[in-house]
């Protein structure tokens, strides 16, 4: 079975940019000036730190930082820091979701995140960000993207320049996507190649043998000017590539430990939060697991409870939460997360100059009420229910009922369907220009 559109851990890539619950992410970071900040008019709103506190954290943005070695600037800070204040203001800070919202809006909070934390942290010499560039354009289309930065002399690596490797590469990449035009945008194989030369470029670019960088990423299309998967009522094939290695089995047990014995009883909102912790947690691992899904193609085997968990519940939830982080980006309304599927084509060739086939594809939206209150059991148990039912609706339907049946009786199956498997708290709603149903003529009479 072959799923499209926002593919689960694609979409997460991007996720903990804007939710913050996790190590770094990157959009457009701004510029990390040495001008003096005044703590009190970027103070986070929810009252996590007081005005006092919040100095103290500012007060590691010596005069003259960016002119340091990081070697120098791990030095200072570490002086500086020794006390049980400062641990527990680390602590906080790694923890303020309020905080990390402002990151990519407020050059104080960029400072916090993007130099000091990933600078001071146990493993400062390699660290992984996320970031994701979008077209402003008609043609809906997402580049995400992950870079390694590792420090292989932080005793000429200044700070202004490891600041520097990152804005580069966000605003490169951000420059390359919005300089194609829709008709590039939606040609797969070449927007394969001229991301792989941005990113040769760019690795080139901000790259030395003081700092090493490695650039991974994932590219998808989704929505052509007409409005339609790919310019017609077809649901788009599968045009991703494996840009990865396959998901080790100690991947995999880091994501199936997110399926604790109470999950199906947690809260939406709840559980998409803890996949995003996860999925930020470590890129390279949360790739690898992408790419296997995006071919659904595993090399661990699982068992048929751990398989339902990983194709259904991370799926819907990393759907939901790669809209949620579109709406940040665009600053448009939340989109409602959708489900795409082109079922595997029925043939009859039995009469070699006439066989007989019917092909079938569908996307549906779903709209979730409150996230807080729907269980994940709940939207599992739906929106699973409304997949299986579908597919077993082209699985008992014989060809020859098929090839009697037009668009139109299909979609009001599928709106029957949708009804029976929504609910007050959850939504399914069909949408005409987006089932693809197509056959030959009758079956002819036979002599």
């Amino acid at each position: 079975m072959k799923k499209y559109l926002s593919l689960v851990l694609a979409a997460l890539l991007i996720v903990g940019v804007l939710a913050g619950c996790g190590e770094q992410g990157n959009t457009q970071a701004p510029d990390n000036s040495s001008a003096p900040i005044r703590a009190q008019a970027t103070l986070p709103a929810d009252g996590s730190f007081t005005s006092e506190e919040y100095e103290k954290l500012l007060a590691l943005r010596f005069d003259g930082y960016e002119e340091m070695t990081v070697a120098e600037f791990r030095d200072r800070v570490g002086a500086t820091t020794d006390t049980k204040e400062y641990t527990s203001l680390f602590e906080r800070l790694s923890q303020s979701v309020a905080l990390q919202d402002m990151k990519d809006t407020d050059e104080a909070a960029a400072f916090l995140f993007y130099t000091l934390m990933p600078l001071t942290d146990e493993n400062w010499q390699t660290k992984a960000f996320n970031g994701a560039a979008i077209t402003e354009a008609d043609t809906s289309a997402i580049l995400e993207y992950g870079y390694t930065l590792t420090i292989a002399d932080e005793n000429t690596l200044t700070i202004r320049e490891y600041n520097a490797a990152q804005k580069g590469i966000t605003d490169g990449l951000q420059a390359f996507l919005s300089g194609k035009a829709a008709a590039e945008l939606q040609d797969e194989a070449a927007m394969q190649t001229a991301i792989g030369n941005e990113i040769a470029t760019l690795t080139k670019s901000w790259g030395s043998e003081k700092l090493e960088i490695t650039i991974e990423y994932v590219f998808r299309c989704e929505n052509p000017p007409d409005g339609t998967p790919n310019g017609n009522d077809t649901p788009a094939p599968n045009t991703e590539t494996r840009q990865s290695e396959y998901g080790t089995k100690e991947d995999y047990q880091s994501l199936l430990a997110l399926k604790t014995p109470d999950y199906a009883s947690m809260s939406v909102a709840d559980f998409n939060a803890k996949l995003l912790a996860w999925a930020n947690e470590d890129f390279s691992r949360m790739e690898r697991i992408d790419a296997d899904m995006l071919c659904n193609d595993f090399q661990v085997s699982f068992s048929e409870e751990e398989l339902a968990f990983i194709r259904l519940t991370v799926f819907l939830s990393g759907t939901e939460n790669g809209e949620f982080v579109q709406s940040n980006y665009t600053g448009d309304p939340m989109v409602a997360p959708a489900y795409q599927e082109s079922l595997p084509q029925k043939v009859d060739k039995s009469n070699e100059k006439a066989p007989m086939w019917c092909d079938f594809g569908y996307r549906f939206l779903y709209h979730i009420a409150n996230q807080e209150t729907l269980t994940v059991g709940e939207r599992d148990r739906c929106i699973g229910g409304m997949i299986t039912a579908v597919e077993k609706f082209w699985n008992d339907t014989t060809l020859d009922d098929l090839l009697t049946m037009t668009k139109d009786d299909v979609i009001s199956c599928l709106n029957s369907l949708a009804a029976e498997y929504s609910t007050d708290d959850i939504v399914i709603t069909i949408s005409a220009e987006h089932v693809h149903f197509d056959h030959t003529e009758e079956r002819p009479e036979l002599p």
